[in-house]
Parts: structure tokens; C-alpha cells; sequence
């Protein structure tokens, strides 16, 4: 039993129209700002669910990121050990600057010997383990620095206690080899010198005893003689010189090479590769790695994470956006307190205020796709714009796959289908002469008003799809569907059409019948390229897009 019909509201709502809008202007305040505190609310959270359903998107991703940066870390670490620096310094007496042999070296000549083979090879023999040519090329560094008069032996290993014996290892055998080097050659040195003076006064004996012998008569051959034995004790005297020199020397220079600085057990590796925790780090590096190839991801495949964006780049108000949540039935809309009901009368006042201020009544609701929620939504959105005290016609259009009658909880057997079936009948047989009247009259003959049944909501109908095998199309391009329109929305403030995708044309022809159309995108599966796409091919269609609402935008794949 129906509560009342389609048209007995018609004389009613307009003779109230001045108490309606009183009634109106007392609730849309409170309308306003229960949209304006979710509004503000909603913003703050944006960015962070934004970023967080992102990071639930790809954990996967962010889990591979881990294991990788695990395993890495672990490869990296067993072949770049930390390795530990020890440097023991060897001092070259200064006062062997004013040595005047040659038996003493410059500094750099000794740092030269580390690497020799009667240095290096004895230390080598304690540590098998260790490559000579390895060891040399890479974890020894020998660096002479003259103006100290020293040299730096530095060893660099895997551990801290070899690095430091080896250093020191190798600096005493060469201070020990090369003092005791040192002191041979000037004990060899004073030895030369000591036969040579020996010689030389063997030579001088020997010409004084043929200066004895030698006739004082014979002038010529005692001034040979002499300057002979001059010339022979002034070779003398020179040796002499130089072996008090090197006796001098060998006293003064002992040991001129000396350890001054042994070398210790470092404490902390020697390079940062080394001192780092290498898993921990590799992972925090593959896991960076991984949220800039996510972003990256996000930002290529045009995912719809932000209606700011999406307005933005289309171009487009956004006149609603509702989260991903079990859609209610449409009758407990109203009462509930729940961020999707939230949603929903913030997108409702949105609609209504851009549909009052272009003077629109006839909403045409469509999606990318089906499964977008678009019949949901336009369900959602007949029910609280008919609690606003809208007089409310909820049309299901979409003849492919009709769901209002379900969530309604109405009859389908009737509906829109029927209905421009009937009226193309009653074309058809109407009497020669008489086919061209207008449609109107035709669709009046067929008493429009028993296939729209009223809900428990007040101020609302409902036409369902009802039932047919005509093909939806060759329904909804009839004339008469055009015309029904005009007739159904003069009783009523607000006809909302549910119609089928766009990738049906009915959705098209809907939508030049239209005042309005409203785009309904699927957050978790529209990109942003194929809004783009659908906005300009509605706009060559002459079709007038006058917002989007964003569905499911909430959901966290």
C-alpha cells in the first residue's frame, strides 16, 4: 500500500516553497558546519593515510627491501672485515745531518728497506696466513718524512693485535739490522784507514832510508827524496784525519736508527666502512631505496591518493570524497554518526549548493567502470538531499546490472524499462496522423505515475530499472526518454539518474539529457590519466561535467 503518489506532491511543495526554504535556512548552518569541522579534520589526516596506505600497499616491496639489505649486509661484512690501523715511527738520529761519510743514509733511503727481503720475509714467516705481494701492495704503507728525520711504518689488517705486532715486528728488525749494518761499516771503515796509514808509513820509513843513504853531493836526488816524504805524510795525515773522524762517528752514531713510537692495538677500525654495523646500515639503504621506488611507483602509475591532486590536474571540483567502508542502508543515513555518513552529508551539501547555483535539477550520476559504487552513492545522495526537505525522484537507469531496487528494498518488476516500452508501443499504434504528438502526451496516456513507488523516506521515489530484453540502449535513446525527464522533474526539486558506466553510450545519452553529471572515480582502481581522458571526452560530447566524488578512497590496496 503506497503512502502517497508522485503527483499529489506537486501543488503541495509549491505552495509551501516559502516555508520550505525557512525550514532550509535553519538547517543548512548546522549542515555547513558539520561539513566544514569533517572537512578540516579529514585534511590534517590526508597526508599521513596518504603515506601510510601507500606503505600498506607495497609492504611486500619494503619486507624484499629488508631481507636484501639483510643478505647484503651480511655478504659485505664476511668480505670487507673492519680492518684495525697500527703505526709504529723508527728515528734516524739528527745528529747524523753533520756525518761526513757516506756510511749513514738519508731517511728515505731507510724507509726503502721495510720491504726487503731480509726485513720483511722473517716477520712474514710468523703470520702464514698472509699474502707477501697482497701484503705489500695493500695493507703495508711505509711513509719517510725528512724534515722529522723518520719514517712511518703502518699495517693494516683484519686484526688489531697483528696489525700492531707486525708494525712493531718490523720496525725493531730493521733498527736492529741496520744499527748493526751501520756499525760494521765503520769498524770496516777504520780498519781501511788504519792499513792505509800503515802503508803509508811503511813508504815514509822507506824513503827516509834512502834520504840517509844518499850522498850529500847529490842535491838533486835529497830534493826528490824530500818532496817525496812531504807529499807521503800529507796523504798520512789525511787518513789519520779520517780515521779519527770515524772513530768519532762510531761512538757518536751507536745506534742511530731508534723506535720512537711502537706501535698499540687499535681500539676502533681504521675506516668508516669498517666502524659501521654493516646489516643494519645495508638495510636502512635498501629500505630508503625502497620508499623512493615506491614514491616513484605512486607518482607514475597515477593513483588517486589525494582529491587536492585530483582537482588539480583535472581541473574538476571534487564534490565529495567518501572512504572505503560497507555502505549503510540508505535509511539509517541520516542517524548515524559515522565518518561515512560524515562523508556522505558533506558531499551531499556540496552537490546540492553547485547543482542550486547552476539552477540544475536533473543529476546524472556515472562511473569510469562498473563496481564503482556509483549506485550507492546515488543512493546515498537521493536520501540525505530528500531529509534536507528536497522532494527527491531516485531513477535507475543502468538497465545492464540494476542494484537500487536491492538496496532500497523495492520491487523491480516494474520500472523504467517497462515504462519506455509501453510508450514505444503506444507510439507505435497510436492512429495514422497522430504518431508525431509529443511524446508527453503518449507517456501521460500511460499513467507515468504507478510505475514510481515512494519510500518510507519522505520526499523520496524511487523508478526502478524493472525488467526487459530490449537492448537498454534502443530504450534510453528514445525520444520519450528525454521527455519523461522534463515531465519528472517538475513535481520535484532534485531527479537523480543512476546510469551505467561509460563504457556503455547509454551513460552518454544520460548525460546529454542531463542538467548536470556527476563522475563517480574508483580510488583503488581509475588513474588519474583515464579521469583526464574521460573529462575531455565528455566535454566533446557536449556533456556538461559539473564535479566528481571520489569512492573508496579510503582502502588500503
Amino acid at each position: 500500500m503506497l503512502k502517497d503518489s508522485y503527483l499529489s506532491g506537486v501543488v503541495e511543495p509549491r505552495c509551501s516553497v516559502k516555508s520550505d526554504r525557512q525550514e532550509e535556512k535553519r538547517i543548512l548552518p548546522s549542515l555547513l558546519a558539520v561539513a566544514l569541522s569533517v572537512h578540516v579534520v579529514m585534511r590534517k589526516r590526508s597526508v599521513m593515510k596518504i603515506i601510510v596506505r601507500a606503505f600498506v600497499r607495497w609492504s611486500w616491496l619494503l619486507v624484499l627491501c629488508i631481507v636484501v639489505g639483510f643478505v647484503v649486509g651480511r655478504v659485505v661484512s664476511s668480505t670487507l672485515p673492519p680492518t684495525y690501523q697500527a703505526t709504529s715511527v723508527v728515528q734516524l738520529s739528527s745528529q747524523t745531518r753533520t756525518s761526513q761519510t757516506q756510511i749513514i743514509q738519508p731517511v728515505a733511503s731507510y724507509s726503502t728497506l721495510v720491504t726487503s727481503d731480509p726485513v720483511l720475509n722473517p716477520v712474514l714467516k710468523q703470520y702464514p696466513q698472509l699474502d707477501r705481494q697482497t701484503f705489500i701492495a695493500k695493507q703495508l704503507v711505509v711513509t719517510p718524512d725528512t724534515p722529522s728525520n723518520s719514517f712511518q711504518i703502518q699495517v693494516t689488517l683484519p686484526e688489531a693485535r697483528v696489525s700492531a705486532d707486525i708494525a712493531n715486528r718490523l720496525a725493531l728488525l730493521l733498527v736492529a739490522q741496520q744499527n748493526l749494518y751501520i756499525k760494521e761499516q765503520y769498524t770496516k771503515a777504520i780498519q781501511l784507514a788504519n792499513q792505509r796509514i800503515a802503508s803509508e808509513q811503511k813508504a815514509i820509513d822507506s824513503l827516509n832510508q834512502q834520504y840517509a843513504a844518499t850522498p850529500a853531493t847529490n842535491t838533486a836526488l835529497l830534493s826528490q827524496l824530500a818532496s817525496q816524504i812531504d807529499q807521503q805524510r800529507n796523504i798520512q795525515n789525511t787518513d789519520i784525519a779520517s780515521q779519527q773522524a770515524l772513530i768519532t762517528e762510531q761512538a757518536l752514531y751507536n745506534a742511530p736508527l731508534s723506535v720512537v713510537s711502537s706501535a698499540v692495538p687499535a681500539t676502533k677500525p681504521s675506516s668508516i666502512l669498517g666502524s659501521l654495523p654493516l646489516v643494519p646500515v645495508m638495510i636502512i639503504l635498501f629500505l630508503s631505496l625502497g620508499i623512493v621506488f615506491i614514491s616513484f611507483l605512486e607518482q607514475s602509475t597515477g593513483r588517486i591518493n589525494s582529491t587536492y591532486v585530483l582537482q588539480q590536474k583535472t581541473a574538476v571540483p571534487v564534490l565529495g570524497s567518501l572512504s572505503w567502508a560497507k555502505p549503510m542502508p540508505p535509511d539509517e543515513l541520516g542517524l548515524a554518526k559515522t565518518q561515512y555518513s560524515e562523508e556522505c552529508r558533506m558531499m551531499m551539501a556540496d552537490v546540492m549548493f553547485q547543482a542550486e547555483k547552476m539552477q540544475a535539477r536533473i543529476l546524472a550520476l556515472t562511473g569510469l567502470r562498473e563496481e564503482a559504487g556509483t549506485s550507492s552513492v546515488a543512493a546515498q545522495l537521493a536520501v540525505l538531499l530528500a531529509q534536507s526537505n528536497r522532494r527527491v525522484l531516485l531513477i535507475d537507469a543502468n538497465l545492464y546490472r540494476p542494484s537500487l531496487h536491492t538496496q532500497l528494498r523495492v520491487s523491480n518488476e516494474v520500472g523504467l524499462a517497462m515504462l519506455l516500452e509501453e510508450a514505444r508501443k503506444a507510439k507505435v499504434n497510436a492512429p495514422a496522423g497522430k504518431s508525431d504528438h509529443g511524446s508527453v502526451e503518449t507517456l501521460d496516456k500511460l499513467s507515468i505515475e504507478r510505475f514510481i513507488l515512494p519510500l518510507e523516506i519522505p520526499n523520496l521515489y524511487i523508478l526502478p530499472a524493472g525488467i526487459t530484453d530490449v537492448n537498454p540502449g534502443d530504450l534510453l535513446s528514445m525520444p520519450e526518454m528525454g521527455q519523461f525527464l522534463k515531465w519528472a522533474a517538475s513535481p520535484v526539486d532534485f531527479v537523480i539518474i543512476d546510469c551505467p558506466a561509460l563504457d556503455h553510450g547509454e551513460a552518454h545519452i544520460l548525460g546529454t539529457l542531463s542538467d548536470q553529471t556527476l563522475l563517480i572515480v574508483d580510488a583503488t582502481r581509475d588513474r588519474l590519466k583515464q579521469v583526464m581522458m574521460v573529462k575531455n571526452d565528455l566535454a566533446d560530447g557536449g556533456i556538461k561535467l559539473a564535479g566528481m566524488i571520489v569512492n573508496k578512497l579510503g582502502r588500503w590496496v
